[in-house]
């Protein structure tokens, strides 16, 4: 599976990942986010498809909730002229 997990609470984006094959691998990064705390997954390589044309900077990531679709974009992009939508995985 390339399921990867985000786990975020206000202030930090808990990013991990277990596969057989590779191990496990985690991460925090600093957000601005300052919602409810919510985990949601993802196909890592749908996520890598977005982040393989993103330019350098910050990235806006968009979601309701844990179960609903996510949407990326460029943060510096106001305009909204490129956004990536993704759906969630149960995890």
């Amino acid at each position: 599976s390339h399921a990867i997990r985000f786990h975020l609470v206000p202030g930090n984006l808990h990013i991990s990942s277990q596969t057989v094959e590779e191990g496990e691998a985690r991460e925090t990064v600093a957000t601005e986010y300052a919602g409810d705390e919510v985990e949601i997954g993802f196909n890592a390589q749908y996520l890598q498809d977005f982040l393989n044309i993103a330019s350098d900077g910050q990235i806006s990531f968009e979601f309701k909730d844990g179960n609903s679709q996510a949407q990326l974009r460029l943060a510096s992009d106001t305009d909204y002229d490129y956004k990536y939508v993704v759906m969630p995985m149960r995890l």
